[in-house]
C-alpha cells in the first residue's frame, strides 16, 4: 500500500513525464485535481496495482471532448469512493 501525504510528495505523479512507477503514466492534470478534492478517491487510487493505475488513466485520456473527460473522471472518483467503502 502506498502512503499518500502531500508532506512526504508520494502524491500519484500529476504532469508529463514525472512517474517513476514503472508502466505507470502520470495522471491526468483533471483526475489529479479530482483526486485531491476526495481523500477517500485519492487514498483508493493509491492502492491500485500499476495495471489498475495506467487502465484507469488510459480509461480517462479516451474522452473525445472535454465534456466527457469530465464525465470519465468523476464516473473514476465515484468508483474509487465506493470500493474504498
Amino acid at each position: 500500500m502506498q502512503n499518500l501525504s502531500f508532506e512526504e510528495n508520494t502524491l500519484p505523479y500529476v504532469g508529463m513525464g514525472r512517474n517513476p512507477e514503472p508502466g505507470v503514466p502520470d495522471v491526468p492534470l483533471g483526475l489529479g485535481m479530482a483526486l485531491m478534492q476526495d481523500s477517500g478517491a485519492l487514498t483508493a487510487y493509491g492502492e491500485l496495482t500499476a495495471e489498475q493505475k495506467a487502465g484507469t488513466v488510459a480509461y480517462v485520456q479516451g474522452a473525445v471532448t472535454g465534456e466527457d473527460a469530465k464525465e470519465r473522471i468523476a464516473a473514476v472518483v465515484s468508483r474509487l469512493k465506493q470500493e474504498k467503502k
